[in-house]
């Protein structure tokens, strides 16, 4: 089993290293096997000199970020003024509106994390995989996924929207009927 795999099989979970009692570490060992085998969790890693003070210029970030009331969240890598646009018009064409909804830019907030927004309901995901924001869920594009009461729809990213080669203009208006009952 490589990294990648044990990582995604148990994401969440407490991993246990098993010791025996002449203390050498197995890295694969059956109880059956181990003479007295002794279970210790694994001790967790303290990060130290970690300052307390959150500097004024990051100090209205970090309180947006960690106090969105807003439901509805849309990530994007860049919004230029066109696409600000264009997502304006999706959203008013779902009776929502751009300034009711946290706008995520990943170029400007690269370390961005979901765990960060409790309040959302609603995440859509312009050519953003989850992965990118510290969850491990996997999206299908134009597929509305529901996880724990918060509802995740990945979409192409603007520039492909707006160009619209592979009818995605029609593929995220069905995606987002079907999201919101429109």
């Amino acid at each position: 089993m490589n990294k990648q795999l044990a990582g995604y099989l148990f994401a969440g979970e407490t991993i246990f290293g098993i010791k025996t009692v002449d203390s050498t570490f197995h890295e694969s060992v059956s109880v059956e096997s181990a003479v007295n085998p002794v279970v210790e969790p694994l001790k967790p890693v303290v990060i130290a000199n970690i300052p307390n003070e959150i500097s004024p210029s990051n100090a209205e970030a970090s309180t947006k970020a960690f106090h969105s009331n807003k439901s509805l969240i849309i990530i994007t890598n860049s919004l230029s003024e066109s696409e600000r646009d264009l997502l304006s018009k999706i959203l008013i064409s779902i009776k929502k509106h751009i300034e009711n909804a946290e706008i995520i830019e990943l170029s400007k907030t690269p370390d961005t994390r979901l765990s960060n927004y409790p309040s959302a309901k609603e995440i859509i995901s312009f050519g953003i995989g989850m992965s990118k924001l510290g969850n491990d869920l996997l999206l299908y594009p134009y597929q509305i996924h529901l996880h724990q009461n918060v509802k995740y729809l990945l979409v192409d990213d603007f520039p492909a929207i707006q160009s619209n080669l592979k009818d995605e203009k029609r593929l995220l208006w069905a995606a987002l009927k079907n999201m919101y009952q429109v």
